[in-house]
C-alpha cells in the first residue's frame, strides 16, 4: 500500500513539473507573442501614412509620368491626384478658379504671367531656404522671386537667338561671326551685296532681337536696370532709346528689315530660312526639328545678338515655369519631398525624358542639338538671357502692347525712337495711377 502511495506521489510530482514547464513555455511563448505583437505595432506606427498629393501642371500626365513614377518608386506611400491644364491661358484660368474657391492643389506651377498674383496673394510657400534650391541657377530665380525671396523651383529654361545658314554666310564671304552690333550690320550688308536676303523678322511682338539687344547694351552694364525702372529711379527713355535707335539705323534705314515683313507668319519665316531663301531668322529650340525635316542638308546654328561693345552678347529667353507648394497645403512635408526629388539627378533626368525640357540646373548637363549649343552654353547656363515680360515688375501686358505699337511705328517711319520710349514712360505712369 505504501509502495503504491509512493509511486502515486512520484507521478504527481512529475506531472506537476511537466505542467509547470509547459506553463512556463506557454508563458514565454505568450510573452514572445506579445513582444512580436508589440514590435508589429511599433513598425506600423513608424511606417509612413499613405498620402495623396494633388498637383496641377501644364505638362500633361504622359509628360510627367517618368518623374512621377520615379518619385513613387522612392516614396511608395505617396500617390497623386494629377490635374492638367494646357498653357498658358487655360492653365492660368483653372488655377485662378482653384485659388478663389479654396481648392488649391498641394503643388502647382508659377509662370511669368501669374507670378505677381501668386506671390502677392500669399498663395505659395517661401522656398528660399530649402536645401534643394541650391540646384537652381541664380539667373532662374528673379522670375519666381519678390523682395529677395523665391517661391517656386524651376529646373528648366529656354533661349532664342538668330539662326544663321552657314553655307550662305560662306557664300557671302563671312567667315567669322560678328562680335559687335556694327559688325552684325556689316555682315547683313555683305549678304545683301551677294544677292542674299540677310534677315526675316515678322516684328509681331517685342522681338528676340529687341530683347537680346537690351541685354547686350543695358543689362551687361547694369543688371538691375529694370528694378530701378519700376522703382521710379530710371526711365524707358534712358534704357531703350539707344537700343531702338541702333535697331532703326542698322536694320530699318538700311532696309535689311522692311515693313512688309510685319505681315509674315512664323511658319513663313521659318520655311524661307529652311529652304535657303534667307540667311537668318529669329527662333528657338522649337524650330530645329521642322527646319531639319524641311531641309535635311541645311547647315545651321544659333547665335547671340551682339551689343555695341565687343564681348556683350545676349540671347532672348527666360526660365521655365516653377513648381510651387500651396501655403495652405496639409501635406507640406510630402509636397516638399516632391520638389526635392525634382532637384535630384534622377528627378532631373526623368523630367527631361518626359517633357523634353532643357534642363538648366547646377550639376546636370543636358544634351541639346548641336545647332543649339551656343544658346545653351553661352545663354542659358551663363545667365545671359532676357525677356522683358519676365523682368518687368508690373503692367506687363499694357507695356508690351505699347512697345509693339511703338517699334512698328518706327519701322514705318511714323515716329522716332525718342517718341516711342516717351510713350512707354507715359503708359507706365498711366497704369500706376489707375
Amino acid at each position: 500500500m505504501k509502495k503504491k502511495s509512493l509511486l502515486l506521489l512520484i507521478t504527481i510530482i512529475c506531472l506537476s513539473l511537466v505542467l509547470a514547464a509547459c506553463g512556463g513555455n506557454a508563458s514565454n511563448e505568450g510573452k514572445k507573442g506579445n513582444e512580436g505583437k508589440s514590435n508589429d505595432t511599433t513598425d506600423s506606427a513608424d511606417a509612413p501614412k499613405p498620402v495623396k498629393l494633388s498637383i496641377l501642371a501644364w505638362n500633361n500626365e504622359k509628360e510627367m509620368k517618368p518623374v512621377i513614377d520615379g518619385f513613387k518608386k522612392k516614396y511608395p506611400h505617396i500617390t497623386f491626384d494629377f490635374q492638367f491644364a494646357p498653357p498658358v491661358a487655360d492653365y492660368i484660368k483653372k488655377l485662378q478658379t482653384m485659388l478663389l474657391s479654396d481648392t488649391t492643389p498641394d503643388i502647382f506651377m508659377i509662370a511669368a504671367e501669374n507670378r505677381n498674383e501668386i506671390i502677392d496673394g500669399g498663395y505659395a510657400l517661401d522656398l528660399t531656404d530649402q536645401p534643394f534650391m541650391s540646384v537652381m541657377l541664380d539667373s532662374n530665380k528673379p522670375m519666381l522671386s519678390k523682395n529677395g525671396r523665391t517661391y517656386a523651383f524651376t529646373q528648366t529654361g529656354w533661349a532664342g537667338g538668330l539662326f544663321y545658314n552657314k553655307q550662305l554666310f560662306q557664300k557671302a564671304g563671312i567667315n567669322q561671326l560678328p562680335e559687335t552690333w556694327d559688325e552684325f550690320i556689316q555682315a547683313c550688308l555683305k549678304l545683301k551685296e551677294a544677292g542674299i536676303l540677310p534677315l526675316y523678322d515678322r516684328m509681331h511682338d517685342i522681338t528676340i532681337i529687341h530683347s537680346a539687344m537690351f541685354g547686350s547694351n543695358v543689362l551687361s552694364k547694369d543688371p538691375s536696370f529694370d528694378e530701378k525702372l519700376f522703382k521710379g529711379e530710371a526711365t524707358f527713355a534712358e534704357g531703350w532709346t539707344e537700343v531702338l535707335t541702333m535697331w532703326k539705323e542698322g536694320l530699318i534705314d538700311n532696309k535689311i528689315l522692311t515693313p512688309d515683313m510685319i505681315g509674315m507668319t512664323s511658319d513663313q519665316v521659318m520655311n524661307e530660312f529652311a529652304l535657303g531663301n534667307v540667311a537668318m531668322f529669329p527662333g528657338g529650340p522649337w524650330n530645329i526639328g521642322t527646319i531639319e525635316q524641311t531641309n535635311p542638308d541645311i547647315e545651321f546654328e544659333i547665335m547671340a545678338i551682339p551689343g555695341k561693345e565687343p564681348g556683350n552678347k545676349y540671347f532672348n529667353g527666360a526660365p521655365g515655369v516653377g513648381f510651387a507648394v500651396s501655403s495652405k497645403t496639409k501635406n507640406k512635408d510630402e509636397a516638399l519631398l516632391f520638389l526635392e526629388y525634382l532637384s535630384t539627378h534622377d528627378g532631373l533626368k526623368q523630367f527631361e525624358e518626359g517633357t523634353g525640357g532643357i534642363i538648366t540646373a547646377h550639376g546636370y548637363e543636358t544634351k541639346v542639338h548641336p545647332a543649339y549649343e551656343p544658346a545653351y552654353k553661352d545663354g542659358l547656363m551663363a545667365g545671359r538671357i532676357y525677356l522683358p515680360m519676365v523682368s518687368w515688375d508690373r503692367h506687363q501686358e499694357a507695356l508690351r502692347n505699347q512697345f509693339l505699337v511703338g517699334f512698328q511705328d518706327i519701322a514705318l517711319n511714323h515716329i522716332t525712337p525718342e517718341e516711342a520710349t516717351a510713350a512707354l514712360d507715359k503708359k507706365l505712369k498711366e497704369m500706376d495711377n489707375k
